[in-house]
């Protein structure tokens, strides 16, 4: 199940408010490695066309869906799928929802003791001059969009006039309730993993810019990643920062169980202090995102990483293991390398 962008424009929306749609090149990868697996992979459209239509005959749903706009967007494809009693990949409405809600989800953290930089709630533009804002600089952030709908290189705001004009822009323009959000300065890590109560893969990474370097004062953004001038490179597994960035992520992620798999974003200070930005249970498996990505750094091919998000999916719906065509087990953590976004 999923969208593209032909469904994308018949919302009549423009398009750089949406962004979710599945692009053709991860469509072709997704459906070309399921393939190799040795299964027959049928398009079936999204959710609502899945709704009108007989599922006899679908045997599993591998789920890309997305939605657009709506802050149930993420949920409505799992619940569909719970009630017309299909098996799925990934996770479930609750964590999607969770996931797919910054706010919900910082929440969650705060009360758990998960370092995730301060934040305010705005549920309107007007809620600006009454909240109680973190210190400055901010980053201000649509409070149930991704994809960075709503970021652009004027999102790290320095002042009260600056934020307020910002904050009327995104609500002129999304209608939807905003985070204001303290900026980390620093390092900007991925983790991924793939399993539920087995790990069947994890591994960490960082962007770099174009020198090699941190990014420093500068943030990522869609237009930016899209630019292709951000690369990527491993984490020690070994040293301490890896180790308590993971210690945190795995129980970020062992809360919201059974996803399958996800990623999550990780901003590092200067001092070595690492803060919790988003957890991705939507994860694209773009062959040049960062859950892909991610795999191939640690030595995980594509088609590999398909299989494993398959083994753990089937093991959580109790359905009989297929011999799956991987390749030789990876070798996780395999030297440093670098991707380029």
């Amino acid at each position: 199940m999923l969208e593209t962008k032909a469904d994308a424009l018949k919302t009549g929306l423009p398009l750089d408010q949406l962004y979710h749609w599945r692009e053709t090149g991860e469509i072709a990868a997704i459906t070309g490695a399921i393939k190799e697996l040795g299964f027959t992979p049928v398009i079936l459209g999204t959710p609502a066309d899945l709704a009108a239509q007989s599922v006899s005959g679908v045997d599993f749903i591998f789920n890309l869906s997305v939605g657009f706009v709506d802050r149930y967007r993420l949920a409505a494809g799992p619940a569909l799928y719970s009630l017309l009693k299909l098996p799925y990949s990934g996770a479930d409405p609750y964590t999607k929802m969770m996931s797919q809600h910054k706010h919900a989800m910082k929440s969650f953290w705060d009360k758990l003791g998960i370092p995730t930089p301060e934040w305010a709630y705005l549920h309107t533009s007007g809620d600006v001059r009454t909240a109680s804002l973190p210190p400055f600089p901010l980053i201000l952030k649509p409070a149930y969009e991704g994809s960075s709908i709503g970021i652009d290189k004027n999102s790290v705001i320095r002042s009260k006039k600056n934020l307020l004009a910002k904050a009327d822009e995104i609500f002129s323009r999304l209608n939807m309730p905003m985070i204001a959000e303290r900026f980390i300065a620093g390092r900007e890590c991925k983790v991924g993993i793939i399993g539920n109560s087995e790990t069947e893969f994890y591994g960490i990474i960082e962007d770099i810019g174009a020198d090699g370097r941190g990014l420093g004062e500068e943030m990522l953004y869609f237009r930016a990643k899209k630019a292709g001038t951000y690369s990527k490179r491993t984490l020690a597994a070994g040293d301490d920062l890896s180790k308590r960035i993971m210690k945190d992520a795995r129980r970020i992620y062992e809360l919201f169980l059974p996803i399958d798999y996800g990623t999550m974003d990780v901003r590092v200070d200067g001092q070595g202090r690492h803060y919790f930005l988003e957890f991705n249970a939507d994860a694209t498996l773009h062959p040049q995102r960062t859950l892909a990505q991610c795999c191939a750094l640690n030595g995980l091919d594509y088609r590999t990483m398909l299989g494993k998000i398959l083994t753990a999916s089937f093991k959580r719906w109790g359905i009989r293991q297929p011999l799956l065509k991987l390749k030789p087990e990876y070798s996780q953590h395999a030297g440093k390398r670098s991707h380029r976004t």
